[in-house]
């Protein structure tokens, strides 16, 4: 009987030892993350074509868009400059100097996730006068989706009369990561990178 207890508790030792995965990033999103919120907001800049002159020029008034000091804040705020370069119009340094201000706003720009699991999630077995032991996942079918999402507000008005030029419903972007898996085989869906950059992009280890 006490061989069998130390044989079961060795092989819950290897088994932990053999799933355990060290997860280390600087900042605190992942590079995964913050491609999912960049790719929204490209992707909800991409649709910006305000009803104006082209070679107007452009002050963005980006005061309530988010905290301004963030970084999805401060990405999401030159993709929308760098959308109206692109679309022939110019950027203002001040409203004093401008033909129309801008004024955009973000009603979201964060990930949405959901987690699938059809198995034994990990947990942990209470080992007396030592604590407990953790187990491991084991996992039959597993997903895991990832979907980010910006939504901007933005309005064109006149610098002097503060009349309103140019303005629309909101505009959305949306960004997915999905990988699942079956026992053994797995599979990865995703827009986050366009197809050569994926065949740059290092192996998965």
């Amino acid at each position: 009987m006490r061989r069998t207890i130390v044989s079961a508790f060795l092989l819950l030792v290897f088994l932990v030892s053999g799933c355990t995965t060290l997860r280390e990033t600087q900042p605190s999103h992942t590079a995964r993350e913050q491609l999912l919120l960049s790719t929204a907001a490209d992707n909800a800049s991409a649709q910006i074509a305000p009803n104006l002159p082209v070679g107007t020029r452009i002050f963005v008034d980006a005061g309530n868009f988010g905290s301004g000091t963030d970084y999805q804040s401060q990405y999401a705020v030159n993709a929308i400059k760098s959308a109206l370069l692109r679309g022939g119009f110019r950027l203002a340094l001040s409203m004093e100097k401008a033909d129309s201000i801008l004024n955009v706003s973000s009603g979201a720009l964060s990930i949405d996730q959901t987690d699938k699991l059809f198995g034994i999630p990990s947990g942990s077995i209470p080992i007396p006068f030592s604590g407990s032991l953790g187990t491991p996942e084991i996992a039959i079918y597993k997903s895991a989706d990832r979907t980010g999402v910006a939504k901007f507000l933005l309005t064109f008005y006149n610098p002097e009369t503060g009349a309103v030029q140019d303005a629309h419903d909101p505009i959305y972007g949306f960004s997915n990561f999905n990988r699942s898996s079956i026992l053994f085989y797995g599979t990865t869906k995703s827009d986050l990178l366009p197809p050569d950059v994926k065949k740059r992009s290092p192996p998965r280890q």
